[in-house]
């Protein structure tokens, strides 16, 4: 029984002097990384308007509004140009847009308007940065600006429904 009882703490011993052997620990450091690059989505909504050629609008400008919207990243900065449209006039520049709205069908007819940047309608909002509006603020959220849109006065056309669609571009 001695001899039991010996080999028993033996055991015992020898296991508590493993346990205490294999009780290192090691470490190391996990770096983590995330990139944000600068990002924009865009939105427009355009204007719609009656336009009378001869009453309302026979002396008077049609003005309206649109406008277009961005949600860029903080940070970004955001220039938003608008195109000539589809149915730009001969002559119609980038910098300089002669913009028509058109009646469509086999023989068009055309009706002008202009874009502007500003309340007062004298700054014509174009398709290159220098015509971009000055100051669009990237803040992570929906930002929308305003669009000044004028149907000029005593433009003597038929009745009909004119469109024309613009390319709103945001470069960030």
């Amino acid at each position: 029984m001695k001899r039991f009882v010996r080999n028993g703490i033996l055991i015992i011993a020898s296991t508590t002097i493993c346990s205490g052997a294999s009780a290192a620990t090691a470490t190391a450091t996990m770096t983590n990384t995330v990139t944000i690059s600068n990002s924009c989505s865009i939105s427009t909504l355009g204007f719609t308007t009656t336009y009378d050629p001869i009453v309302a609008n026979a002396t008077t400008n049609q003005d309206v509004t649109a406008s277009v919207t961005t949600t860029c990243t903080i940070g970004a900065s955001p220039v938003i140009t608008l195109g000539q449209g589809a149915n730009a006039d001969t002559g119609s520049t980038d910098a300089i847009p002669l913009r028509r709205l058109s009646s469509g069908g086999g023989t068009p007819v055309f009706l002008n308007y202009s874009l502007f940047s500003d309340s007062g309608r004298t700054v014509t909002w174009g398709n290159t940065v220098a015509t971009a509006p000055a100051a669009v603020t990237a803040t992570g959220s929906a930002t929308p600006v305003t669009i000044y849109a004028r149907v000029p006065s005593g433009q003597s056309v038929k009745a009909a429904t004119y469109i024309d669609t613009v390319v709103a571009t945001v470069t960030f």
